[in-house]
């Protein structure tokens, strides 16, 4: 039997699916990722968005074009906000939420429509198959941030942490495979051990670990001087820092809930910088966000360029249906993606000035060759284009930065 597995949307949902790989090969089935003719897929969904939840829908439909007769098992996000949506659809066989993954092989054999309430204690799915150069490793789920657009903490739950013992043992099964380990959570800021947070504690865990350690997103509450001095002496740790900041607004973030201000996160980015020189923050950035005014976007700009991202994620606001900003009052879509485009623009000039700024020697790790090159990630999460001189998959290259370069830069052997 094969199974071809589809992920849509975090990073999380990836391990995940990554994990239910494991468990179809070790009970003998063909596993793919690849859109291809299959006996069963199985979709992990999203939805953040309401355009993330249509697209798992869609997939449904794409999918059967594949093959009519293939079972369809859905799980994730969109369903555990409303499992009775895919129930329209003949082919699929099996619908749960976010709550018991790992019985993947009772849902493909028995069908089953359900969703199953979180707890407060991590049982989640582990044990990813790796078929990239990069692993993710899951150490937290859920939120209790409740920003006012998101939807997340109602689907995930409450914050809950996964044992630090099972996160190095993991860890250490990653490092025979792949040369760069992800850590990741839904709030990854709020990893806890014995109630109080930790995320420096585990990060120092990990510095015996033979791969480099990269951090998935975090929040600004994270960022302080205590968890810095911790951190800095890991040698395997990248200095790429993912500071989730969506509005550079005190009255959009007030509104949206986010419990800091510019100038708070400001301070931070000065911070990390301070004990990482030439660290690379980037960011996420909500646009259009309820009825944000022409001054208010401004402002965002004005922080934005303060903070010399090395790179932003753009999201043009969407309501969603069940957050406290669905009953916002809201600007226009077209305004929403005519601040995009301006955005966009001012990313672009930023990620240059960055690239430019970069002096010295860093490490490629290859992860796809592209007719005569071969591309990957600096350890300060820079995409990189190196001529290929027969160099294979998960090589560590050492590289000069030469110049921008289509959506990264073109770097030299060192």
């Amino acid at each position: 039997m094969k199974a071809v597995l589809v992920n849509l949307g975090c990073k999380v949902n990836k391990y995940e699916l990554d994990s239910i790989a494991t468990i179809l090969l070790n009970n003998g089935y063909e596993v793919s990722y690849n859109h291809e003719f299959a006996d069963i897929y199985i979709i992990n969904t999203c939805a953040v968005t309401n355009e993330s939840e249509k697209k798992s829908r869609q997939y449904i439909s794409k999918l059967l074009k594949l093959n009519p007769n293939a079972k369809i098992i859905v799980m994730g996000c969109a369903s555990q906000n409303n499992v009775e949506q895919f129930k329209k659809y003949p082919n699929v066989y099996s619908a749960i939420g976010i709550e018991n993954k790992q019985e993947i092989l009772n849902l493909i054999n028995n069908s089953i429509y359900n969703v199953y309430d979180s707890t407060l204690i991590y049982n989640s799915i582990s044990n990813p198959t790796v078929n990239t150069t990069r692993a993710f490793l899951k150490v937290q789920d859920g939120c209790n941030n409740f920003c006012s657009y998101c939807l997340i903490p109602y689907l995930r739950g409450r914050s809950r942490s996964r044992d630090l013992s099972e996160i190095v043992l993991e860890a250490k099964k990653l490092e025979k495979i792949v040369n760069e380990i992800v850590v990741v959570g839904i709030d990854l800021s709020s990893y806890k051990i014995n109630n109080k947070l930790a995320l420096g504690d585990l990060l120092y865990a990990l510095k015996d670990i033979n791969a480099r350690i990269r951090i998935g997103s975090l929040e600004v509450n994270v960022i302080t001087k205590e968890f810095l001095e911790k951190i800095k002496e890991i040698s395997n740790l990248c200095p790429h820092f993912h500071l989730s900041m969506q509005s550079g607004s005190n009255s959009i973030l007030k509104k949206m809930n986010r419990h800091y201000t510019k100038e708070i996160y400001l301070e931070k980015c000065n911070l990390l910088r301070e004990y990482f020189p030439n660290c690379n923050i980037t960011t996420d950035v909500i646009v259009g966000f309820s009825d944000e005014s022409e001054d208010e976007f401004f402002e965002t700009i004005e922080t934005i360029k303060k903070a010399k991202f090395g790179n932003i994620h753009i999201f043009p606001y969407s309501p969603r249906r069940g957050t406290v900003a669905y009953k916002f009052k809201n600007i226009t879509n077209d305004e929403r993606h005519k601040r995009v485009r301006i955005l966009e623009k001012i990313k672009d000039e930023l990620k240059q000035e960055y690239i430019n700024s970069l002096k010295g020697n860093y490490t490629l790790l290859i992860e796809e060759i592209v007719g005569e090159y071969v591309t990957g990630y600096t350890e300060n999460y820079v995409k990189v284009y190196l001529k290929n001189n027969n160099y294979k998959l998960n090589d560590f290259v050492k590289v000069k930065i030469e110049k921008p370069y289509l959506d990264g830069a073109l770097v030299i052997e060192a």
